[in-house]
């Protein structure tokens, strides 16, 4: 069997090669870092021609059967949506209401989108600026340096506003959860996308040390910029490995994929979560309720883990990338096989991560504190922990820092551990548990704003989970 899965993907690989520019140098899939040619610097960022993984595997039918199993549950999660439909309301909607309310005003959620996507459009005409005028100034003068900081001034700012516009853009529209999640998923998007040109273009002019390969004197056009804007990366090249074509039937497939995925998540919400959570705040429930029921959410948690993963990582990202014609297909990698946290947290999101190696690792690691690993990694993790609170919180307009918490007191010092000292098994039950702990956590609070009273302070109301309290008002 091992013999056939290895002989089929080596027929796969062969199959892709077909529609991709040949280049003079052989690849290495294995790897996407190569040596930096600076003394004492980390490994740059390598782009390969390669599709996902998943893509690959789903050729052999041993891997297929996975795949179908999640069509079995999705199917049966439609079934049972359609049966609860008929029996509470007698309509059938099969999700559709879900969606219509996390949808809800996407027309205002597109309008603040364009607003963010032009601003960045004038981020390069700033920066054409910048690059013009300071060339008019004799090198290293005082005028050059307070042209230099003004403008480096001026980013920072913008990137401060950037962040805070849309977030009361967002909040005085009160927008739905997935428009919310839409808005902040594309402004962190664009803030890395936007540091990542300044980064790696402005040392071309400067005599700061490069992330980019190229000739300093070669400035970017503004097709490359835009390419950058919508290439599934984060990480800044003037030009990248295309394929010769468009596959249409590739982005229609990866996006009715990325519709269904959509109905999938809505099914166990409707199917799994909802009913139990929503009596939340509405009668008391006593302590055996509560561990029952997060004990039950690890299913759902689990399930909209790996369910989100194929949603925005190999979907969505595939779809755009055959657009584009994209060759560097590695959106993630082999995270169900990780039995360390280190490894799953540098191949669950490849994406983020090269950006987080590139740009924060490698400046502290070089830059900030020479030759730290330790602090240069604690400042990335402590990052993206902050990151991904940020999204929860404004997606779900309350602070229950739940997935902060874990991140800090779990996922960070396992984070720490390099070794394979757990196995895969012990990676899936700290998941699923991990998971299922944060999706009903969050879930109860979400129906506390609802159902119960909220504090008379606005402050402690706002920081202090209603959740803690509601149980106390109903006795009472």
């Amino acid at each position: 069997m091992m013999s056939d899965v290895l002989e089929k993907i080596a027929v796969s690989l062969a199959k892709n090669r077909k529609f991709l520019y040949k280049t003079d140098k052989h690849h290495d899939n294995g790897h996407d870092k190569r040596e930096s040619n600076k003394s004492g610097a980390l490994m740059n960022k390598e782009f390969l021609e390669r599709n996902s993984l998943l893509t690959d595997l789903f050729n052999i039918s041993h891997i297929r059967a996975v795949y179908n199993l999640f069509m079995v549950t999705f199917i049966l999660l439609f079934l049972n949506t359609i049966a609860c439909d008929i029996m509470e309301s007698g309509r059938i909607r099969v999700g559709t209401n879900t969606i219509r309310i996390g949808f809800a005003k996407f027309p205002t959620c597109i309008y603040i989108w364009s607003f963010m996507q032009v601003s960045t459009f004038g981020l390069y005409a700033a920066f054409t600026l910048w690059t013009y005028r300071r060339q008019q100034f004799l090198p290293k003068s005082f005028l050059q340096k307070l042209w230099d900081y003004s403008w480096l001034s001026i980013f920072i700012l913008y990137q401060i506003l950037f962040i805070i516009f849309p977030i009361k853009a967002m909040l005085g529209a009160n927008l739905p959860i997935c428009c919310r999640l839409i808005v902040l998923m594309e402004q962190i998007r664009m803030v890395m996308k936007s540091h990542a040109f300044v980064r790696s273009v402005a040392p071309r002019f400067l005599s700061y040390k490069s992330h980019s390969e190229i000739s300093p004197s070669n400035e970017p056009k503004f097709s490359h910029y835009l390419y950058f804007l919508f290439a599934p990366t984060l990480v800044y090249r003037d030009k990248y490995l295309r394929t010769e074509r468009v596959r249409w039937m590739v982005v229609i497939r990866n996006l009715v994929e990325f519709g269904l995925t959509i109905f999938y998540l809505t099914f166990i919400w409707e199917s799994l979560v909802s009913p139990v959570y929503c009596i939340f705040g509405t009668q008391y429930l006593d302590q055996m309720w509560f561990v029952k029921n997060i004990i039950k959410t690890n299913i759902s948690g689990i399930l909209y883990l790996v369910t989100i993963n194929y949603l925005l990582f190999h979907t969505w990202m595939n779809a755009w990338a055959e657009m584009l014609q994209f060759a560097d297909r590695q959106f993630y990698k082999d995270w169900w096989n990780s039995t360390t946290y280190h490894m799953f947290f540098r191949t669950w999101n490849v994406i983020v991560h090269d950006w987080l190696y590139t740009y924060i690792y490698r400046d502290m690691y070089e830059i900030v504190v020479p030759y730290n690993r330790m602090l240069s990694a604690t400042t990335v993790f402590f990052i993206s922990a902050i990151v991904h609170e940020y999204i929860v919180t404004f997606a779900l307009d309350f602070f229950y820092p739940v997935m902060f918490t874990l991140f800090i007191t779990f996922g960070f010092p396992m984070f720490l551990i390099r070794k394979t000292v757990t196995s895969n098994l012990f990676m899936w039950s700290t998941l699923s548990l991990g998971s299922g702990l944060i999706f009903s956590l969050q879930t109860i609070e979400f129906y506390a704003r609802q159902n119960c009273s909220p504090h008379p302070n606005y402050y402690v109301d706002l920081f202090i989970p209603r959740s803690w309290n509601c149980q106390e008002q109903l006795i009472s």
